[in-house]
């Protein structure tokens, strides 16, 4: 079946149980670009109003048709008490008792009208690496669909659906999650048919308390009742073993679910002869072996950052199985290109390398990101510097794992710490040259001239917004 334009506003109501305005938009389009928030939405894009914790979309319903909505999704009971003002606009409206669950309901809809395959990527560290390598391996021989940002929640990834194109072939999403259930129940919205299980290690620990809980968390994205295929980190002790524990598939498919482990001691996918160094110009090479039976292929890949080579060995994982072949990998491999404070080598002033990691931290990608400064091959007397953010959401375990990465850490010559989650931890190495309460509290006292020919690592949870940091040392 040729899948429809995209539904009507009409249509749209009775999928999620809705009602709108104006009887005769009934027939209208809705537009496939949502957006949460007023300040991104762009002419022609529609916009869902969501009860959030500490703000209420229903709030920026006028910016976000001043700015160009032209639908906007709302609560029944907002709808209700203000549709005398809402008449007003010229915009479709179209109301429902929870609009984050029938935004979802309607993305599941289109989900089902295109009916592509669908990967699923999660993890403690990499999703969205690795999802951008696999769509950018993927878009030369299919038709995919991926998200241009982090949307790996429940209204994310429904967002994401909704944009896709009719003639999708295969969708990628990235699934995250905080809390337990969240991923059973984007896969039960979403269900995935290949999926990816990048890492699990301390991350959110706030909300499922230990490690063990990361893991039950990740794991739940097998249970997406299409499910058959799934790729794992096989150097993962604590994974490896759920996944032989695994059902056998039966309940999901009759063959069974296909289980392919990625990494360095892996029986499937194996990564070897890894190779890390700078170019000319600062490009960053990454070189790796990939290898399965008696099949080989050798990558280059222009990123920067050992832990890549894990997350493109899953996007040829991914790939291979949907009938790509090595030499267009291969190829794909050479243009890779790593997304925004994820390992960008930059210049700064004074003849310093920037390392931009901006995006996110935990204890994981922390530790990568100091290995990869230290293991830097470097020429003349320059300085290995990092302005290190505090980890968030690490529960209990936080005085302990900042305790880790600062032992880490103090083989640095210098080392700058942003954040009171430093506070205990921050007495002991002569390369800690201070703790400020935040990034703009650095940013004020720091002395950005005195530096020189430095390697400079900037990360941090996006809490503290580290990347504030980077036009200071830009110049």
């Amino acid at each position: 079946m040729t899948a429809r334009d995209f539904f009507t506003l009409e249509q749209a109501a009775g999928i999620i149980g809705g009602v709108f305005m104006r009887e005769n938009l009934g027939g209208a389009l809705l537009p496939r670009n949502f957006k949460i928030d007023s300040r991104c939405v762009n002419e022609g894009d529609g916009f869902i109003a969501v009860a959030g914790a500490r703000d209420n979309g229903h709030n920026y319903i006028k910016n976000a048709i001043e700015s160009g909505a032209v639908c906007v999704l709302l609560e029944r009971e907002f709808y209700e008490k203000h549709i005398e003002t809402l008449s007003n606009f010229e915009a479709m409206f179209l109301s429902a008792e929870d609009t984050v669950a029938s935004a979802a309901k309607l993305a599941r809809a289109w989900l089902d009208e295109v009916s592509p395959r669908v990967i699923g990527i999660t993890g403690s560290v990499g999703k969205t690496t690795t999802r951008e390598f696999l769509n950018k391996a993927l878009e030369k021989s299919f038709r995919t669909h991926s998200a241009i940002k982090s949307y790996n929640t429940l209204i994310g990834t429904a967002m994401t659906v909704l944009a896709m194109p009719k003639d999708t072939e295969i969708l990628i999403l990235e699934l995250g999650a905080n809390h337990p259930g969240e991923i059973s129940a984007l896969v039960e919205h979403f269900p995935v048919t290949h999926s990816v299980i990048t890492e699990v290690t301390d991350a959110h620990l706030e909300g499922f308390n230990d490690i063990k809980g990361v893991l039950d968390a990740k794991m739940e994205i097998t249970g997406s009742r299409r499910l058959e295929y799934l790729s794992y980190n096989s150097d993962n002790d604590l994974l490896s073993s759920a996944v032989v524990k695994m059902p056998n598939g039966e309940k999901f498919r009759k063959d069974g679910i296909k289980q392919v482990g990625v990494g360095y001691s892996s029986s499937n996918i194996r990564i070897s002869d890894v190779r890390q160094y700078v170019g000319e110009g600062l490009t960053p090479i990454l070189s790796l072996s990939l290898s399965e039976n008696d099949r080989k292929v050798f990558c280059e890949a222009p990123v920067f950052g050992r832990q890549h080579a894990k997350n493109i060995a899953f996007a040829y994982a991914v790939a291979i199985q949907m009938g790509m072949t090595d030499g267009d990998f291969e190829l794909a491999a050479s243009n890779f290109k790593v997304p925004s404070g994820r390992g960008v080598i930059g210049r700064g002033k004074n003849g310093c390398i920037l390392l931009d990691e901006t995006y996110n931290a935990n204890p994981s990608s922390v530790s990568h990101a100091i290995k990869n400064v230290l293991e830097m091959e470097l020429t003349g007397d320059i300085k290995r510097i990092a302005i290190l953010g505090g980890m968030r959401e690490l529960g209990l375990e936080s005085d302990r794992l900042h305790e880790v990465i600062l032992s880490r850490a103090a083989l640095l010559d210098e080392i700058y710490l942003i954040g009171s989650e430093w506070n205990v931890t921050s007495k002991k190495y002569e390369s800690i040259k201070g703790v400020w309460k935040s990034a703009d509290d650095f940013i004020a006292d720091f002395g950005f001239g005195s530096v020189e020919r430095a390697v400079i690592l900037l990360k941090g949870s996006r809490f503290y917004g580290m990347e504030r940091i980077l036009p200071y040392l830009e110049g």
